[in-house]
């Protein structure tokens, strides 16, 4: 197994077993990049082309708004980033994906992940506990939206996300928690002081 296969290969290992014939599979179809910071790697208004794995760097999803940036995704090592409506829908995206920093990705086409699903028996097992992490991470980050105010959402995520905290822009993590550049500088320096 190539090393640079190695953590997806354990993350996959922590939900099914793996025969040496599907780990064959899963490194010859997911494909090894390395990406420069803000490298867009999927666009709007195209559909998108490919399911990221990230093994090194911190990955964002998009939209302007206005011509405001909005940041709606945030993803680190061992993560999956992608615009997944169009991804899965084969659909225009509504979404940019960017790199935030230098990365060292896996990335997969939507037919090598379908070959995958028929060749590798408990494929869609491990698919489904990815997916139900996903959406207990947005209802929670949904519910905080609303219920949390600024200062609460930033300390909540520098508690348990401090690798975003420490290697995103500010900006960025100013629209993830829903609010202005200006109001985390604030948010920021009351906390210091």
């Amino acid at each position: 197994m190539n090393s640079k296969h190695s953590r997806i290969i354990s993350l996959i290992s922590r939900y099914i077993s793996l025969e040496e014939t599907d780990i064959d599979l899963i490194t010859q179809v997911f494909e090894p990049i390395s990406v420069r910071k803000n490298t867009l790697l999927e666009d709007t208004e195209k559909i998108v082309q490919n399911l990221y794995f990230i093994n090194n760097g911190f990955v964002r999803t998009y939209y302007m708004d206005n011509g405001e940036d909005k940041t709606t995704q945030i993803n680190c090592p061992s993560g999956f980033i992608t615009c997944f409506e169009s991804f899965n829908t084969r659909t225009k995206a509504f979404e940019n994906v960017e790199t935030v920093t230098d990365c060292e990705l896996l990335q997969i086409t939507k037919s090598n992940l379908e070959n995958l699903r028929k060749k590798i028996k408990k494929w869609r097992v491990f698919e489904e506990k990815v997916f139900e992490q996903l959406l207990i991470f947005n209802e929670q980050r949904n519910r905080d939206m609303i219920i949390l105010t600024a200062k609460e959402r930033y300390l909540k995520l520098i508690e348990n996300q401090i690798d975003i905290a420490k290697n995103i822009p500010l900006q960025y993590i100013a629209s993830f928690i829903g609010i202005k550049p200006e109001s985390l500088s604030r948010i920021r320096r009351n906390l210091v002081s």
